[in-house]
Formats: C-alpha cells, sequence, structure tokens
C-alpha cells in the first residue's frame, strides 16, 4: 500500500483490488478494509457531509450517464465506502448494486496503473 498525504492513510496495491467475478460480500469486506473515511473528515473537516454526499453523487450521475469513473483512488474509494454504508437503506437490489461498485473498483484501478496517478486528481 502507498501512504496518502494525510492521516497515514494507504492505498490498496492492484493485486488487492477485488477482481470482476467478486461477491458483493467480497466488495464490502475490500471497502471496509481500504476506508478513507478519516481522511476526508480531515480533509473537509466540517464541510465532510455535504461533501462526500455531493462526491458519491458525482459518481453515481456518472455511473449512470455510461462514462468512466474520474477522480483520484481515493475519491472513488470514498465513494465506495460511502455507498456501502447507504447500501442498507437505498433499496437498490444486488444486481443493480454490485456492477456499479465494481464500476468504483475499475476506476481504482485504472488510477493506480497510471503512473503518478495514485494521489492525483484527473
Amino acid at each position: 500500500m502507498e501512504e496518502n498525504s494525510l492521516s497515514g492513510y494507504k492505498l490498496p496495491t492492484m493485486e488487492a483490488l477485488p477482481g470482476t467475478d467478486a461477491t458483493l460480500p467480497q466488495i464490502i469486506r475490500f471497502a471496509q478494509s481500504v476506508d478513507p473515511t478519516a481522511l476526508f473528515r480531515e480533509r473537509w473537516g466540517d464541510n465532510y457531509q455535504q461533501n462526500v454526499a455531493a462526491l458519491w453523487d458525482r459518481y453515481v450521475q456518472s455511473y449512470k450517464a455510461g462514462v468512466e469513473a474520474s477522480g483520484s483512488a481515493d475519491e472513488l474509494l470514498m465513494c465506495l465506502a460511502y455507498d456501502v454504508v447507504l447500501g442498507p437503506y437505498l433499496g437498490v437490489p444486488e444486481p443493480h448494486k454490485r456492477p456499479f461498485l465494481l464500476w468504483l473498483i475499475a476506476g481504482v484501478r485504472r488510477r493506480l496503473q497510471r503512473p503518478g496517478g495514485r494521489n492525483q486528481n484527473t
């Protein structure tokens, strides 16, 4: 794992990312193991709740529009962790939820593969 600039947060390695065949429970365990909430609470302070909701909404809208997930790896992981927490309250069936979460993970994978892309917004 590579350390992020705040809170000693470490991004996962490529090998740690769930594959495209990952089950929903595997994705949830992964999201919980790499949850960057503390990093974003530190980064955003009192604006955390407003900003995380806006970040999540931006990714949901991008997914629905069929575009590639953009942003930094830590943002994508934050959205993943936030969605996992919201999941039971959203009423979205697993056949619809799992593809969205895998789409976020695919975005993380692209950032980790890109030289210098680990902590940079795109």
